[in-house]
């Protein structure tokens, strides 16, 4: 009987030990809309959904803007796509918009390489110096008083 006891006690700390996230009970920002260790990305503010899709050696064949004059060891490209249903996306200006974060250290885009360009459905590759540092990058981009932020909190 002991050892029953004993049996189930040791069940339930484990089962215990495992729901437990081991940070005081702070949810994981990774499980938080539009943070992860993946690519892709996406977020919606004022009605846009924005995907942003960090392009590596292996990812970017799917890209039709032509890059060739920003080589992966020198930039950080990042494939966006801007979806709404009203509204005007154009009167966004994605260079002037647009801003990567790291460590409190703030990069405006070298360039927007746009690949459609629609009111209401915008698709381009932000391209930044490659000035990072290890950790965690975010980007911001301020979609005319709405503000998206998509946060890789691993660097490709």
């Amino acid at each position: 009987m002991r050892w029953i006891a004993l049996a189930g006690v040791a069940v339930l700390a484990l089962v215990a030990a495992a729901c437990s996230s081991g940070d005081a009970g702070q949810p994981d920002p990774a499980d938080s809309p539009g943070v992860s260790a993946q690519l892709t990305q996406s977020a919606e503010a004022g009605g846009i959904t924005v995907e942003a899709t960090w392009l590596t050696g292996d990812n970017g064949d799917g890209v039709e803007a032509d890059l060739s004059g920003y080589p992966l060891a020198q930039f950080v490209l990042l494939d966006i796509k801007l979806d709404t249903h009203s509204g005007d996306l154009e009167s966004v200006n994605m260079e002037q918009a647009a801003g990567l974060e790291q460590a409190g250290v703030a990069a405006r885009p070298e360039a927007w390489v746009s690949e459609a360009d629609d009111s209401h459905h915008r698709e381009g590759v932000l391209v930044f110096r490659r000035d990072l540092k290890g950790g965690p990058v975010t980007l911001a981009i301020d979609l005319g008083g709405k503000q998206v932020e998509l946060l890789w909190r691993t660097q490709p």
